[in-house]
């Protein structure tokens, strides 16, 4: 009676448990490190004109896939970069404000396209981390930004295996951005903030 009992408990177990390990092993891995471009953060012109810039950043990114009908797969990155930030006068005067971290959070959709393309579109919400509060966020970053971004991939033809797990990529997003020093400045609108990566993305675990 009791192995009847255990092998009934194995039956009712195992065809419950079989679909979410299928899924596991459907899922795929990357990681992709390159430089992204952020258009200045504010600008003013009215008494001595000036920009609020953030330095080329080092970026990086984890990725994780989940295949959907052919050609399609969703996918969630988690995507940080991180830099100076700085006061450009028009003279030329370059003064240092912060260290700023960028991390953000997104959902995107992926298709796959002939000659080894790849293309993806999604949204987001991203977050800015000062070092400390002084200059445009002396006063915090304000609250979670929501993005809109868009890439292509290409995977070059695979002259070695291990080839074909690797994929240049572009990136491009934008946002709103606005601070509680900036808005008490007189900023009364945010501002549409450009940021463009070029990165390389390896595929770590499933088919690239």
């Amino acid at each position: 009676m009791r192995v009847g009992r255990t092998h009934l408990l194995l039956a009712l177990l195992f065809p419950a448990a079989g679909p979410s390990l299928r899924l596991s092993a459907q899922v795929t891995l990357s990681a992709s490190l390159g430089a992204r471009y952020t258009s200045p953060l504010a600008r003013d012109s009215i008494v001595a004109p000036f920009d609020v810039r953030a330095a080329l950043a080092p970026a990086a990114a984890v990725t994780a896939g989940l295949p959907l009908q052919a050609p399609w797969a969703a996918e969630l990155t988690v995507d940080v970069s991180t830099s100076g930030v700085a006061r450009h006068d028009a003279d030329g005067t370059v003064a240092p404000i912060t260290h700023l971290t960028t991390l953000a959070l997104g959902v995107v959709l992926a298709r796959t396209m002939p000659r080894g393309f790849t293309v993806r579109a999604g949204v987001g919400a991203l977050k800015y981390l000062p070092s400390e509060q002084i200059g445009i966020f002396r006063d915090g970053s304000g609250g979670v930004a929501p993005f809109g971004q868009v890439a292509v991939a290409w995977t070059p033809p695979p002259p070695v295996p291990l080839a074909r797990r690797l994929a240049v990529e572009a990136r491009y997003d934008l946002h709103r951005f606005l601070t509680p020093a900036l808005r008490n400045e007189g900023f009364t609108s945010s501002r549409v903030i450009h940021r463009v990566a070029v990165d390389v993305r390896y595929t770590l675990r499933g088919a690239p």
